[in-house]
C-alpha cells in the first residue's frame, strides 16, 4: 500500500468513527422538558420528541390533494381554524405501521366528539415524500419546525427524505370548534448524524391541534389625528383594529372604534379620498387571498358609507393579498403584522 494513502485511510476511519460516536440515538424517554399537550393522549409506548405551542394562530390544513404551483404548495380545499395551537411529534415503538397508529387516534378522538373529515395515504395526499418545509407536510407543520429541530435532534431524525407508509387525516369537532390533524410515516433518508437504521424501525407521528380561543386585542386604536399625520408623512397608514374571522370578510363588532376614527378623519377633511387596501398573510392559495383581501376592503368601504355617511366615490377598495408584507410570514408574529387594512392617499 502506498505510504501516501495510509494517512487518508486513517483519517477516513477516524471520521466515520466520529460520526458513529456522535450519531443521535432513538430516545428511550421523552425529550427533557417536554410533556403532552393538555387533553391529548399519545399512542402507547411512544416518546415525545418535539412540541410547539402558540396562544393564537391560524391554520389551513389540506382536505384535498396538495398540488405544487409556482414553487408553492397549495390545496383546492382546506379546513381553516384559528385559536390556541399545539403541535407534538412522537416516535412509536418498533414494528408499528402508520395506519395502525392513525386508526388508534381516530378511534380515541371519535369518543371525544371528533369526526374524520379527510384522510389520504401516500401519493394521494400530494408529494408526501419529504417531511419539513417542502411538500404536503409543509402545509401542516409550523413554518418554524425545521429551524427549531435542526439536523440531528430526535425530531429531525424522525423525519427524513423519501419517507414511506405516509398517512394523514383531519378531524373536526363541530360541537366545540376544535380541530386536529395527524400525520404518520416511516422515516426515510436521514442526516449522517442520525442512527438511521434504528429510526427507520419506528413510525413518526405529528399531531397538530387547534382549540377556539379569542385573540387578545393588543393593538391600540389609532386616532383620526394620528391617521392624518401618517397619511401626510407617508401617504398611507396601517390599521390593525379592523378584525375579521378566518377566511371571512365580515367585520367583527370590536372593529367599531377604528371605523369611528376613520369616519372622523374623512368628515374632518371633506376633500380627502382614499384607497382602502386589504392585506393577508401568505397562508393559502394566492388567488383565494387576493379575493379575500379585496372583499375585506370592500366591506370596510361599505361600512364607512353605510354607518358613517362617507360618500363611496371617496373610497376605492382594492386587495393585494400577501404581495406587500411588512414582516416575515415564517411565524405567527409576522403573519399577524401582515394581516391588516391600509388607507392610502389617492
Amino acid at each position: 500500500m502506498p505510504h501516501t494513502l495510509r494517512p487518508l485511510i486513517a483519517s477516513t476511519a477516524l471520521l466515520c468513527a466520529a460520526f458513529a460516536a456522535s450519531a443521535t440515538d432513538v430516545p428511550q424517554q421523552d425529550v427533557k422538558g417536554l410533556t403532552d399537550p393538555p387533553g391529548l393522549k399519545r399512542y402507547a409506548g411512544s416518546v415525545l420528541v418535539y412540541r410547539d405551542d402558540v396562544a393564537y394562530d391560524e391554520v389551513k390544513w389540506p382536505t384535498a390533494k396538495a398540488l405544487q404551483r409556482d414553487d408553492k404548495w397549495q390545496v383546492p380545499q382546506a379546513l381553516a381554524r384559528s385559536g390556541q395551537r399545539s403541535v407534538a411529534q412522537y416516535l412509536t415503538p418498533e414494528g408499528r405501521t402508520a395506519l395502525e397508529v392513525l386508526r388508534n387516534y381516530q378511534q380515541e378522538l371519535k369518543g371525544a366528539g371528533y369526526e374524520t373529515v379527510y384522510e389520504c395515504a401516500g401519493e394521494a395526499c400530494g408529494d408526501a415524500r419529504d417531511i419539513g418545509i417542502y411538500g404536503m407536510s409543509s402545509l401542516v407543520m409550523p413554518k418554524t419546525w425545521e429551524s427549531k429541530v435542526g439536523n440531528n435532534s430526535p425530531a429531525a431524525c424522525g423525519a427524513g427524505n423519501i419517507v414511506s407508509d405516509f398517512r394523514y387525516a383531519v378531524l373536526d369537532n363541530k360541537a366545540t370548534g376544535a380541530a386536529l390533524a395527524v400525520m404518520a410515516w416511516k422515516p426515510g433518508i436521514l442526516s449522517a448524524y442520525c442512527d438511521e437504521k434504528e429510526f427507520q424501525k419506528r413510525t413518526s407521528v405529528f399531531v397538530a391541534h387547534v382549540s377556539p380561543k379569542a385573540r387578545e386585542q393588543k393593538m391600540e386604536t389609532i386616532s383620526a389625528s394620528e391617521m392624518g399625520k401618517s397619511l401626510d408623512a407617508n401617504g398611507r397608514v396601517a390599521i390593525y383594529g379592523i378584525l375579521f374571522d378566518t377566511n371571512k370578510a365580515d367585520i367583527k363588532p370590536e372593529s367599531r372604534p377604528s371605523l369611528e376614527q376613520i369616519g372622523a378623519l374623512l368628515k374632518a377633511q371633506p376633500a380627502l379620498k382614499l384607497h382602502v387596501v386589504g392585506h393577508t398573510d401568505n397562508v393559502g392559495p394566492l388567488a383565494a387571498n387576493l379575493d379575500l383581501s379585496r372583499r375585506r376592503a370592500d366591506a370596510v368601504a361599505a361600512a364607512l358609507g353605510r354607518d358613517y355617511g362617507i360618500a363611496r366615490d371617496r373610497l376605492t377598495a382594492n386587495g393585494v393579498a400577501s404581495l406587500a408584507p411588512v414582516a416575515s410570514n415564517r411565524d405567527e408574529a409576522g403573519r399577524a403584522k401582515n394581516r391588516r387594512v391600509e388607507l392610502v392617499l389617492q
